[in-house]
């Protein structure tokens, strides 16, 4: 048993659009869920369009009870209309191809004849929920009929109030994108401005570093005539070859002179840190034991111990190797670290020890059972003139020269100079410098024993090389990675940076993959082909989405990968310690 809900003819195109909403909005009210509604609105369309075709066509909406409750869509057209059958005889009569997408989208579709020259065909889709009660119905039969009365002019209107709506959304968002773009370039100018201004106080940073370079090394010389003429002096007067001296004038003669060999000491200091800053400090090398070290110390510093509670130990390794480096340079770094080692212990010993290093380095330990260091202090010591201050500090005279200069001595012998230390548990001054200071990494081609200066050939132990072609990226590693113990180079090309690679052997590589013309990967297989780069730990600090197939090529060449979004200073810091301790 089925009760109409709705009939129409198919004659216009406006009749099939009515149709297709009739259509909906019948689903709807029968409980039909929003892609069911669609569903069935799709598959009356195309049939009504067929229909209305020829313009004869006529569609009907029933309720079937049985069955089951289902939703009936009948469409009367024309027998001979292309697409919805195929076959002219009731034998041979079947749905036709444009009725396949009403067959995939309706729970059943059947056609047959109906009289001469007309088809009939039935759409069913089964209810959602139980049969709507007659009241419920009867509303749904009274708001068709009132959608019928209705023109086609309101569907009009109200499409184009929505599509009015729409456009001004789009504008409003257009505005908004457009207010965005100039905050960003305003944004940009700011960003451009403020590195332009960054560069050019840098630029006056290094002049002001270079007029004091010069003045210290200027005015240390101007100095250094009338300490000379004062020392010369004192030692005439204490040699008694103008005549006799009471004991009050020995003393201050005494004085006066140890004055001035401190004063002389100062200088000395000065004018070792400006000729290093400058590049021109030279480096002599001569060869020599460890052994034969520890002997000319042993004596030099005896005389340096200030409570008879402290025991000053040199232990000599047995089977170092002969050292070929600048030996006087290398005895000005221990007598410094020994010399405050000394003025920081009170009770317990300063013990002197020398060990192979990696990379072909000569490590010398200098450790004390003194105060220690806080570590907050431990980077601050090696700043010139820095003393840190405390009750251990009362009664200790210094310059705050000597620790500076020994680690710039340290990294002009091709090593550096580290401490390990907590308060109440003693230090330990740790200074490594290269057993060779002519076959150093980076030392291929030079004359045995030609002198060199820090600034042109000297190599670093922790240098670690940038390869990336953004300078701000360059800029912002290098802040991040800020340390005193190591020193940048920087590369913004592929070639340029394997160039680097070969030259200064770094102690690690942080390489970019978005690199013009050869790419990160292509950099990273050349280094791994080349002997003299083999063995430098690559990190990879890219901004790119690897794939999994991508990130095990790379794992498999280098110690890690660096996103440069969410870059912190731990994982960073993390990443290039396991390339310094990574074999090679």
């Amino acid at each position: 048993m089925s009760s109409s809900l709705f009939q129409a003819e198919l004659r216009t195109g406006q009749d099939v659009v009515n149709t297709r909403q009739r259509g909906r909005h019948i689903a709807q009210a029968l409980g039909f869920d929003g892609q069911e509604q669609v569903r069935i609105a799709t598959a009356i369309s195309e049939v009504a369009r067929l229909a209305a075709s020829q313009s004869n066509g006529h569609i009907e909406f029933l309720l079937e009870e049985a069955p089951v409750p289902s939703l009936l869509v009948r469409v009367r057209a024309s027998a001979s209309n292309v697409g919805l059958v195929v076959g002219n005889s009731p034998d041979t009569l079947r749905p036709g191809p444009a009725l396949a997408p009403a067959q995939r989208l309706m729970d059943r579709v059947v056609l047959r004849p109906d009289g001469d020259g007309w088809l009939l065909l039935e759409m069913a889709q089964r209810l959602p929920q139980l049969t709507p009660v007659p009241q419920a119905l009867e509303s749904l039969r009274n708001e068709l009929e009132r959608q019928r009365r209705s023109n086609a002019t309101d569907e009009l209107q109200k499409q184009n109030a929505d599509l009015l709506r729409i456009l001004d959304e789009l504008q409003a968002r257009k505005a908004e994108v457009d207010r965005l773009n100039r905050e960003l370039e305003e944004t940009n100018r700011g960003v451009v401005a403020l590195y332009a201004e960054l560069e050019e106080k840098a630029e006056a940073l290094r002049r002001a570093s270079d007029m004091k370079t010069r003045f210290i090394s200027n005015i240390s010389h101007e100095l250094r005539t009338p300490i000379s003429s004062v020392l010369n002096l004192s030692r005439l007067m204490l040699d008694r070859l103008d005549g006799p001296l009471t004991a009050e004038q020995e003393k201050q003669v005494l004085f006066i002179r140890k004055s001035g060999e401190a004063l002389q000491e100062l200088i000395d200091d000065l004018l070792d840190l400006a000729k290093i800053e400058s590049g021109r400090s030279e480096v002599l090398c001569t060869r020599f034991t460890v052994a034969e070290l520890f002997g000319a110390l042993r004596g030099m510093l005896r005389p340096l111990r200030v409570s008879e509670g402290v025991s000053l130990v040199f232990d000599v390794p047995e089977g170092l190797p002969e050292l070929h480096t600048d030996e006087r340079k290398l005895s000005q770094i221990l007598r410094n670290l020994v010399s405050n080692a000394l003025k920081f212990t009170v009770q317990g010993e300063v013990r002197v020890s020398a060990a192979l290093g990696p990379r072909d380095t000569v490590v010398f330990a200098v450790r004390d059972t003194g105060v220690g260091i806080a570590p907050e202090d431990q980077e601050r010591i090696f700043e010139e003139f820095v003393q840190v201050e405390g009750p251990h500090q009362q009664g200790v005279k210094g310059t705050g020269l000597g620790l500076p200069l020994s680690r710039r001595l340290a990294e002009l012998l091709g090593g550096a100079l580290t401490v390990e230390s907590a308060p109440g548990r003693g230090s330990a001054f740790l200074a490594a410098v290269s057993r060779d200071y002519t076959e150093r990494p980076g030392s291929a081609g030079e004359e045995g024993g030609e002198r060199q200066s820090l600034e042109q050939e000297t190599p670093h132990a922790r240098t670690v090389l940038i390869i990336d072609d953004d300078e701000v990226a360059r800029y912002l590693l290098q802040r991040l990675l800020a340390d005193a113990s190591i020193q940048f180079r920087e590369a913004a090309t592929g070639p340029e940076g394997l160039r680097l690679a070969g030259e200064v052997r770094p102690a690690a590589i942080l390489l970019d993959l978005s690199l013009p013309g050869m790419d990160g990967f292509e950099v990273l297989e050349a280094l791994r082909r080349e002997p003299s780069t083999r063995g430098i730990p690559v990190i990879i600090h890219t901004s790119r989405s690897l794939t999994e197939q991508e990130r095990g090529r790379l794992l498999s060449h280098a110690v890690g990968i660096l996103s440069k979004s969410g870059l912190t200073r731990d994982v960073a810091f993390d990443l290039l310690e396991r390339a310094f301790s990574a074999p090679d």
